[in-house]
């Protein structure tokens, strides 16, 4: 009985091992990949700031963040499909417009408070994505 005991715990304790090994490359060998970037801005900015990640990025001029602090940027992209999902993090207002630029795409959709509005309408061809922007907001998932 002992020995029985003994050999499902070791059989348990292994299949415990291989799931922990195995399932961080299942998770990274899925359909999406997530990149995410952070960047500290200081208060005395003198020369534009930029956050580039997976493609995206935002470039804080001066004068924009008169306070300082960091600029958050979440980029989830389907490679196999062109559909991405970029967040610009934290809540905040410009006083000086921020270029947001994805880069060449077929189409990019703002996520407001309402559902998906439409900037870039679908095109058969891509087209450089890159614009001011004078704020970031809790609704603004970009696709």
């Amino acid at each position: 009985m002992y020995k029985k005991r003994r050999l499902v715990l070791s059989l348990l304790a292994v299949a415990v091992l291989v799931g922990m090994l195995v399932l961080p490359m299942t998770a990274s060998a899925g359909r999406f990949t997530r990149e995410n970037g952070v960047m500290w801005v200081p208060a005395d900015l003198q020369e534009p700031m930029t956050l580039s990640v997976d493609g995206v990025s935002v470039t804080v001029p001066p004068g924009a963040m008169p306070r300082g602090g960091i600029v958050v940027l979440h980029v989830m992209r389907e490679p196999a499909t062109g559909w991405f999902q970029v967040d610009f993090l934290p809540d905040r207002q410009f006083p000086v417009p921020v270029i947001m630029d994805f880069g060449e795409v077929f189409e990019l959709n703002y996520m407001g408070p309402d559902g998906p509005e439409p900037i870039i309408p679908r095109m058969p061809y891509r087209v450089r994505a890159r614009f001011l922007s004078p704020h970031f907001s809790r609704y603004s998932g970009w696709h």
